[in-house]
């Protein structure tokens, strides 16, 4: 559940982190058809900040926000690429006012209910609190398969919480480990309800999962950045950084950006994907990587899960390189393809 930022810089970003409020944007849907038309999209993206709702793809509808008052430059710029677009929603924020009433009659819905829990609900979109409290729950009444841990603390004081999932009770490492987190990016919720939604399968059903559990760990982290998971349900639906004042005027480092293995110097602090100052900077990047590092020896499978297109991604991400065991990360990735289809996914 997920900009395309025109003027470059600072001014814009600060719209977003400060306002809130997306009146003033409308979304369209572009739709490249040659590969010329990809690239200079793409470009776009990476030059002018450009946030896409989704991954813009070859004859695939994607969809972008823009700032109302840049729709005369849009609209030209897409015109010379003769990309086929239209203007599918004049106000943004209508439509995230809409979900939000959709989450919010639901929860009234379930909470007059008296034989009704909200955290084992899936028809709505759980707060940090909701997740944390399910994860206290699940660790007190299946204490023989669940561990729930604090592994870091975040700039705002929250809890980065970790739980594992093993027959044995403890994660000794003496099985391969599947290591997963969610929420990277605050504003993908749906990614964080699809790893909620794997935990409440393999815990509360778990003799449904005997060929996920029977040989196999889990160490997941639900929410990887719950300062900015925290701000999207309470003040600006479409943050995606955490919330670490990097200035008095720009909030938030894109810790999807913040690891160490080719990072890379960005200037802009102001821009949704600013890597941060250094390296390793952050207290959720910390956590994650400390967490991997006492697990390592037996970590087979790394997932991050997050809502931006319909993709199984596999290193490398930084440039057009294969990794060592590409074919066997391919071949691997096609299954989990075929599975999901199987499954009636899309």
């Amino acid at each position: 559940m997920k900009l395309l930022v025109v003027f470059g810089g600072c001014l814009v970003a600060l719209a977003f982190a400060k306002a809130g409020s997306y009146h003033e944007y409308e979304m369209y849907t572009v739709h490249p058809e040659t590969q010329d038309q990809l690239s200079e999209l793409l470009q776009w993206r990476l030059k002018k900040d450009v946030d896409f709702w989704d991954a813009p793809k070859l004859n695939r509808q994607a969809r972008v926000m823009v700032p109302r008052t840049d729709r005369k430059v849009v609209t030209d710029f897409l015109d010379r690429l003769d990309v086929e677009y239209d203007l599918v929603v004049e106000d943004v924020q209508e439509l995230l006012e809409k979900e939000h009433r959709r989450n919010a009659n639901h929860l009234r819905r379930i909470r007059r209910d008296s034989n009704s829990q909200a955290t084992i609900d899936f028809e709505h979109f759980w707060t940090l609190q909701e997740i944390y409290d399910y994860l206290a729950e699940l660790e007190l009444a299946y204490s023989d398969l669940v561990r729930v841990s604090d592994v870091g603390t975040t700039h705002e004081g929250n809890p980065i919480k970790a739980i594992t999932i093993s027959k044995n009770g403890d994660v000794d490492q003496s099985r391969p480990i599947v290591f997963m987190d969610g929420g990277i990016h605050a504003r993908e919720w749906a990614g964080v309800m699809s790893v909620m939604y794997m935990i409440h399968e393999f815990v509360e059903h778990s003799d449904q999962y005997a060929a996920q559990l029977d040989n196999t760990d889990y160490v997941i982290i639900p929410v990887l950045n719950p300062d900015g998971y925290r701000y999207t349900h309470e003040k600006n639906r479409l943050w995606r950084k955490n919330r670490f004042p990097n200035n008095v005027l720009c909030y938030g480092v894109d810790l999807n950006r913040n690891f160490p293995f080719q990072w890379d110097w960005t200037t802009n602090a102001c821009s949704n994907t600013f890597a941060g100052t250094v390296q390793s900077s952050q207290k959720e990047t910390q956590a994650m990587m400390a967490l991997l590092d006492q697990y390592k020896s037996a970590v087979r499978v790394y997932l991050a899960v997050h809502t931006y297109g319909e993709m199984i991604l596999w290193p490398w991400g930084y440039d057009f390189l294969h990794a060592p065991n590409g074919e066997d990360l391919q071949r691997l990735g096609e299954q989990a393809r075929d599975a999901l289809v199987a499954a009636g996914g899309p």
